[in-house]
């Protein structure tokens, strides 16, 4: 049995949840989920209304040795090069997409086989199920798409964020809309409601200047926190972390050990059932799980249990991970594979 290390390393400095300084943070509130510097703990945090009793820890005490176990209960495998995206219906059936094969599936795993129940020949960037078992599809238009739950191809006729032409597409544990795209060099994060209006746009941070190039995928915690793998222009990949109210939580550049050589290469992020967030790392086999702050917890090697090239993460209905693989760059054969497995620890 494969262990994590337990270690938090290289990740950009957090900011302070009440001050606009670059103050070293030091501390965390557990009720207001809000990280501090000295001066903010001291001087201004307890003069808020409502904190008299809140519990303030020093912000090493988040950062307790974590163990993370791994266990592959079943291996399946496709007729597809990669599994770049996957969602799981409420019928405990999978979505499964593959953006090289262009193809879209919904699946039902059944012993150690997958039962094809549908196929779409369609490009898809990210996709996301509904409150109502709907699935849908950022390809990169303005408008998203929609599968319904009997299994028809439409344009969504609810949520549009034109101008701007869609990348990725997530659902809160509230039943919001979060999507990720750009248009013309500006890049964005809409909030929108059920009924599509744009509730907030993340755009720029408290200095007016851009918080992302390239959004790619996002997840959400039950704080509100907004968690959103953002690709570099010199194509590096990060994890920023944003507040409800757009402010910049932290942002996670991966570790200096396991990255030194070779860059964060970010392919999916998911939330696990604990509230914590893991991100796949493909170039070095690796999952990151940061905390519901975006600090990092603690990192796994997949290829300690021999998974190979971790591309998409998904939760099943009880609480099995899910992780979907690339074949290996220049391979032909499309033998991607899927690992059922079951994780503790995070």
């Amino acid at each position: 049995m494969a262990l994590s290390k337990s270690i938090i390393r290289s990740q950009a400095p957090a900011k302070c949840g009440i001050c606009d300084n670059d103050r070293p943070i030091k501390w965390k509130c557990l009720d207001c989920d809000s990280l501090l510097c000295n001066h903010c703990k001291e001087k201004v945090h307890p003069k808020l209304k409502d904190t008299e009793n809140h519990q303030v820890i020093n912000i090493k005490d988040i950062g307790q040795p974590t163990v993370v176990e791994l266990n592959i209960n079943k291996q399946y495998q496709t007729e597809l090069l990669a599994i770049t995206g996957m969602s799981f219906c409420h019928d405990d059936s999978m979505w499964i997409s593959s953006y090289t094969d262009k193809v879209l599936q919904r699946v039902k795993p059944e012993g150690t086989k997958l039962n094809i129940l549908s196929s779409f020949n369609i490009k898809v960037y990210g996709m996301a199920v509904t409150q109502s078992n709907n699935l849908l599809l950022s390809t990169g238009k303005r408008r998203l798409k929609q599968i319904s739950n009997a299994g028809t191809l439409t344009d969504d006729s609810v949520n549009n964020m034109s101008p701007f032409t869609s990348t990725t597409v997530h659902i809160t544990s509230d039943s919001k809309v979060l999507v990720g795209g750009g248009y013309t060099g500006r890049c964005v994060v809409i909030l929108m409601n059920q009924n599509g209006n744009q509730e907030r746009v993340y755009e720029h941070d408290k200095h007016k200047q851009p918080i992302f190039s390239c959004p790619c995928s996002i997840t959400s915690t039950s704080n509100g926190n907004i968690y959103v793998v953002d690709t570099l222009r010199n194509g590096i990949d990060r994890v920023v972390v944003l507040g409800q109210d757009g402010d910049i939580i932290n942002i996670y550049t991966g570790d200096t050990e396991i990255n030194k050589d070779i860059p964060f290469n970010l392919t999916d992020i998911v939330t696990t059932p604990r509230d914590n967030v893991i991100v796949s790392d493909v170039s070095t086999d690796t999952l990151h799980i940061l905390n519901n702050v975006g600090l990092l917890m603690t990192y796994y090697k997949t290829r300690d249990i021999n998974i190979m090239l971790p591309y998409s993460l998904a939760f099943s209905q009880t609480g099995q991970l899910f992780i979907g693989c690339h074949t290996p760059k220049g391979s032909t054969t499309k033998d991607a594979k899927i690992y059922e497995v079951t994780i503790s620890g995070c």
